[in-house]
């Protein structure tokens, strides 16, 4: 298993842990009526900034709770199909996700402060799922997977599909959406970075295997024909490659 698939797997068994602990809550609510509230209140990310105040590790917590099922079940074969997808490392796919998480929380809080609403809470990981599907797209994006056991899709498709739907789901521009937005913002920034960075760190890697590739075949040359069948460019040049060589030892 690659290490983007393990990180993938962990945050998923944290979102499943989470809901495992609401659901009891809820089951239990009958003896201890006030728990699920308590514990939601505790998780979720609150609308107005005097409540974030008073409760600022909800900007983390909210993006790991869900309190639904379905919601549960939608996030995560969203993730499971993306997260390993990110590449590169566990680093990616945990950093795409808690950027959006943070970045949807932001939105979520901007957006409640900007229609003077200061009631409700958000939870639930789109924000952070989105990022992470948003960031793969970027990294690959005619990458393609299958869907349905039917076609091939690429993912830079099924990211545009998965933005789309944020405003489908709502006829209005709600503080959801302005969550879901800021989550895909995140995801795109990152990616974006990640895919020039990737490309800086190929473009070096072919240029030091073109040089060590010239140096061979000088050496070569030397080797068979003496150091004398060198010009004077050539000799030069052998000597910077190996100057070259030494230094990013």
């Amino acid at each position: 298993m690659s290490q983007t698939a393990r990180a993938t797997l962990i945050i998923m068994t944290v979102n499943l842990t989470v809901y495992l602990i609401v659901l009891t809550a809820w089951l239990a609510k009958g003896i201890f009526p006030q728990l699920t509230e308590g514990i939601v209140g505790f998780l979720a990310f609150p609308a107005s900034p005097d409540g974030f105040l008073m409760a600022p590790w909800t900007a983390f917590t909210y993006m790991f709770s869900h309190l639904n099922f379905v919601h549960l079940t939608v996030n995560m074969l969203w993730l499971v199909g993306f997260g390993p997808m990110t590449k590169g490392g566990w680093r990616r796919p945990v950093a795409a996700y808690l950027a959006g998480g943070v970045c949807g929380a932001a939105a979520f809080l901007a957006s409640s402060a900007g229609q003077g609403i200061i009631a409700g809470n958000l939870a639930g990981a789109s924000a952070s799922v989105i990022a992470v599907v948003v960031t793969a797209a970027c990294l690959s994006p005619d990458r393609e997977l299958r869907l349905f056991f039917a076609a091939n899709v690429k993912l830079k498709w099924m990211a545009l599909a998965a933005i789309i739907t944020i405003f489908a789901g709502s006829p209005t521009f709600t503080q959801a959406t302005a969550a879901h937005l800021g989550g895909a913002a995140a995801g795109l920034t990152i990616g974006l970075w990640l895919r020039h960075r990737d490309r800086q760190l190929t473009d070096r890697a072919m240029e030091k295997a073109r040089q060590h590739t010239r140096r061979l075949g000088l050496l070569n040359k030397a080797a068979r024909s003496g150091l004398a069948s060198l010009s004077e460019p050539e000799r030069l040049e052998l000597f910077d490659l190996r100057n070259m060589n030494t230094n990013q030892r």
